[in-house]
């Protein structure tokens, strides 16, 4: 009977010696990131006396943005983890000043633990996590990584693009869809479509300004921008190729083609209708010969290639490689 006590006595002992976190199902597993925390890489929003933020969100601090972002250690363990935010360098004053980058690193599988009765096992691949409403609301377009690796190139990446256009359709538009579905944009996402390509001209100039890629340009048209009873006329070469378009111009029968972003507009010299993707569709003005330089109605052709077309107070005429405007909040 003794030797029995003796046993069970030992039993709990070995039982109690046991660390907490052991007992109550891994509630202290070991955080890939531990190591960041403790070299000052990632700094808890709220942290604990361990450094570790009871929500799962760190600020990463300047420079180790991408280093984190894509690291080993993430690709590693089956806690689901996020980077997201801002790489581009003109946006983060603000965030330096406060001593910290424009990306963030979330865990997800903390931030939800609270949850699992809603949304199940948060885990990395775990089918709970790949549905549409895990995601819903949880993440915007600055998303960066997941698990160490681009979003684009997860089992997520179907269900994210599903979320971003639910958010705002003109994401679809190729001008800004290029900047969401390539993964080399990651981190720049927002500023490039918020940069809003296009160009920019005036009435009476032949100055262009040029915006692409987070990159602006100054360059010269062929001719000026000319008004023609209020109605604003554009050289043939300098501006539609600026967006995007193939421009082709066949002299002996004075026809242009233009093609762009899946459509195709024809138009000819001395004529007011223009062929839209094979329909005939009468224009504000002919497009005409002056000092040389074939001329054509600017927001007629433009907005029947998807290029939304803004005249601004000071006089300048912005077009943009989209069909729409200023984003919403996305």
């Amino acid at each position: 009977m003794r030797k029995i006590i003796s046993m069970i006595i030992a039993i709990l002992l070995i039982f109690l010696s046991i660390p907490a976190f052991a007992q109550t199902g891994g509630q202290e597993e070991e955080l890939p990131y531990q190591e960041w925390i403790d070299k000052g890489w990632i700094k808890a929003v709220s942290p604990d006396e361990k450094g570790r933020d009871k929500l799962g969100w760190y600020y990463i601090m300047p420079g180790k943005e991408k280093e984190i972002a894509y690291s080993e250690k993430l690709r590693n363990t089956d806690r689901l983890i996020i980077v997201a935010g801002s790489f581009y360098k003109n946006d983060l004053d603000y965030y330096y000043k406060e001593g910290r980058s424009g990306a963030i690193l979330r865990d997800i599988t903390t931030l939800r633990e609270s949850y699992k009765d809603l949304y199940g096992e948060i885990r990395y691949n775990h089918p709970d996590t790949l549905k549409y409403d895990f995601w819903k609301g949880l993440v915007t377009i600055n998303l960066v990584s997941i698990n160490g690796t681009p979003w684009q190139e997860t089992k997520y990446k179907d269900i994210l693009l599903r979320c971003f256009y639910n958010r705002w359709e003109g994401l679809k538009d190729p001008a800004y869809n290029k900047y969401l579905i390539d993964p080399k944009w990651n981190g720049y996402t927002i500023e490039c479509i918020y940069n809003w390509d296009g160009v920019d001209v005036w009435i009476g100039k032949d100055d262009i300004t040029v915006r692409y890629e987070l990159k602006e340009y100054n360059k010269k048209l062929p001719t000026k921008v000319i008004s023609d009873n209020g109605v604003a006329m554009i050289p043939l070469r300098g501006i539609m190729e600026e967006l995007g378009a193939v421009v082709d111009y066949n002299a002996k029968t004075q026809q242009i083609t233009i093609k762009d972003k899946g459509k195709t507009v024809v138009l000819k010299v001395g004529s007011d209708t223009a062929l839209v993707d094979g329909r005939a569709v009468k224009m504000p003005r002919k497009v005409y010969v002056k000092n040389g330089y074939t001329m054509l109605p600017l927001r007629f052709v433009a907005e029947n290639l998807d290029h939304a077309v803004e005249y601004l107070k000071d006089g300048t005429i912005m077009i943009w490689r989209a069909k729409y405007t200023t984003p919403p909040s996305i």
